[in-house]
């Protein structure tokens, strides 16, 4: 089976969520006989690929500038994506697997797969660039509405996503199937001792300290995280836990950075910017806790990262959350800093609770796993071309 895979998400200079569910996913897939993936890449930007993909998928590069690419793209000027693949590799394709609503051209003659992973901007436009409400936006809108061809079908990473497609567009109620993310195995694992100790001194850290992880954007909601923080170290100087934020400075950061700026407490608060997957995991197994008051998540991949490395989670009860947490953490609302305060105060000093949240966690971690989730992706694409 022969499936094109539009790549260009993993030309990103850092890997974040779309990039790594993509990179995951296809790391699984090549692993089940008869698969053969190319990719579809634009410019000479080099691609992020698996180890085991980097020598089999062949990367088909267009080399033209990408903004003009996807006005060419969004204007169905050129050759279709499909087609610029099958030309090049001298075969058809059995199906084109799109990993996110993107400037999109496909001819209609291969079987489409779009993953979405979450339809946030029609529920907080305000968070994101103005340039996206007036280009990118209209984009998606269009893809879904009428960009597919009739034998395609959607993928989303939850449930929630998946109501939020078929609410938006009603037609594709029959072709939209929600598929979890996973966790790779290494996060049940802590790293060895060397390792962690290695990236805490990297950071200039000291061990135990609550965590959050993720692009540092006006979504995740990280000023109540800060507000809070500062809240409790003002009540208690000698609060014991410091505040680790890892994650990208994204748009519209200035805000937080001057809330940053002129908190009296910002000397106990930890920016890290990008992490690689190794420092993750270190500082996953070195926090006490994870805290992700978010907004909206399409799936919420830190948190289950998180849970997997048995960590007690505070988590938004928004959006998808609350299907991947389950019943193993506390899921309390972004809008309600006072309750964030309480828990997050009761969850850092009492030890034996975070105990039982911790093994809630692991169990609910063992649910997912990307072999599953490229399993239903691999049936998905043989049912549409069969």
């Amino acid at each position: 089976m022969i499936i094109g895979v539009d790549v260009r998400c993993l030309q990103d200079t850092w890997r974040t969520g779309v990039g790594e569910t993509t990179w995951q996913i296809l790391k699984s897939l090549s692993i089940f006989p008869n698969v053969k993936l190319v990719g579809f890449a634009n410019a000479a930007k080099k691609v992020d690929l698996p180890p085991n993909l980097h020598e089999v998928m062949q990367i088909v590069h267009t080399h033209i500038p990408n903004k003009l690419k996807n006005l060419c793209l969004s204007l169905k000027i050129g050759k279709p994506i499909d087609e610029t693949l099958e030309e090049k590799i001298g075969q058809k394709l059995d199906a084109l697997w799109l990993p996110n609503p993107s400037f999109v051209y496909v001819s209609g003659r291969v079987p489409v797969v779009l993953t979405v992973h979450d339809l946030a901007f029609c529920h907080y436009p305000e968070f994101f660039p103005v340039r996206g409400q007036f280009w990118y936006f209209p984009t998606v809108k269009k893809l879904l509405k009428s960009g597919l061809p009739e034998k395609s079908f959607i993928l989303t990473s939850s449930q929630h996503t998946a109501d939020d497609v078929i609410d938006y567009s009603p037609e594709l109620n029959n072709k939209t199937k929600a598929v979890p993310l996973g966790v790779e195995q290494d996060y049940f694992n802590p790293p060895a001792t060397g390792i962690i100790k290695s990236v805490l001194n990297k950071f200039n850290l000291k061990k135990d300290f609550i965590l959050s992880v993720g692009t540092v954007e006006p979504r995740k909601n990280y000023k109540l995280l800060l507000e809070v923080y500062n809240n409790l170290v003002l009540k208690d100087p000698a609060y014991p836990y410091d505040l680790v934020i890892a994650g990208t400075w994204g748009w519209r950061s200035q805000g937080l950075r001057q809330l940053y700026n002129s908190l009296p407490t910002k000397d106990r608060i930890h920016f890290l910017g990008y992490v690689t997957a190794a420092e993750k995991k270190a500082l996953y197994s070195s926090c006490i806790l994870f805290a992700y008051p978010s907004f909206y998540e399409g799936f919420g991949l830190p948190v289950l990262e998180a849970m997997a490395a048995g960590k007690p989670i505070l988590a938004s009860q928004t959006s998808s959350l609350p299907e991947v947490v389950g019943e193993a953490g506390l899921l309390l609302s972004p809008y309600k800093p006072e309750v964030w305060q309480e828990a997050l105060d009761w969850l850092a000093r009492d030890v034996a609770s975070r105990n039982i949240y911790a093994a809630r966690s692991s169990k609910q971690a063992q649910k997912f796993s990307w072999e599953k989730t490229a399993a239903t992706y691999l049936d998905i694409f043989k049912e549409l071309s069969s």
